[in-house]
């Protein structure tokens, strides 16, 4: 017959082991509580060691209090990397609205946890699930990675490049489509070329081919 193994609460075990050091006798604690003195000496050496983080029970980290905060401060510099790292990642989708910001999620599953994307930028998880049900056609799809690429592109320009220096741009990246098409993309995502800045960069332009 299988013999039964008892199974003793944190509390017990933390009284067990003060009455041991207040009576001074391990052996005779041991006696008085009809436990085996092997085990209310496993009982003391965890204790000596962690204190009151002693027998936490199952799924837990056995810490001493300079262990637990050096465990939280490494845990916390983690998950502010992973934020920073994410953040970095999702730059270009961030700016263009909330399917943007889900695709992205949708793409990253495997990399970071889903909860954790949602908090970080902004959205209801239960919001991004359902909107996951509704799944995306291809060409939807494949809509959303051109308005991504359009921005890129827009952006690095600082501003400056129109529909058809986009539309060139795009042909490097193997969309090969008409400045029509970049042009009705821009209007869907509100991004216009910024004369001021377009005309300075044609000044420096002038400047660099003159000084040559």
């Amino acid at each position: 017959m299988k013999e039964i193994r008892n199974t003793y609460e944190r509390d017990f075990k933390l009284k067990a082991v003060m009455l041991s050091y207040e009576s001074g006798s391990l052996a005779q604690t041991a006696r008085d509580l009809d436990i085996h003195k092997n085990l209310l000496f496993l009982w003391r050496k965890e204790f000596k060691e962690y204190g009151t983080g002693s027998f936490p029970g199952y799924g837990y980290l056995k810490l001493n209090s300079e262990e637990q905060k050096i465990y939280d401060l490494e845990k916390k510099i983690k998950e502010t990397d992973s934020k920073f790292e994410m953040i970095k990642d999702a730059r270009k989708c961030i700016c263009l609205g909330k399917p943007f910001i889900f695709h992205f999620i949708a793409e990253n599953e495997k990399k970071y946890p889903i909860r954790f994307m949602c908090r970080t930028l902004g959205v209801n998880s239960g919001t991004y699930r359902i909107w996951k049900k509704g799944s995306l056609t291809e060409r939807q799809k494949w809509k959303m990675a051109l308005k991504m690429e359009i921005n890129s592109i827009f952006s690095a320009s600082k501003e400056t490049y129109g529909c058809h220096r986009i539309a060139v741009e795009l042909q490097k990246s193997g969309y090969f489509v008409s400045h029509t098409t970049v042009l009705k993309c821009m209007r869907e995502l509100g991004i216009y070329v910024s004369i001021k800045k377009n005309n300075q960069a044609i000044r420096n332009q002038r400047i660099i081919t003159n000084s040559h």
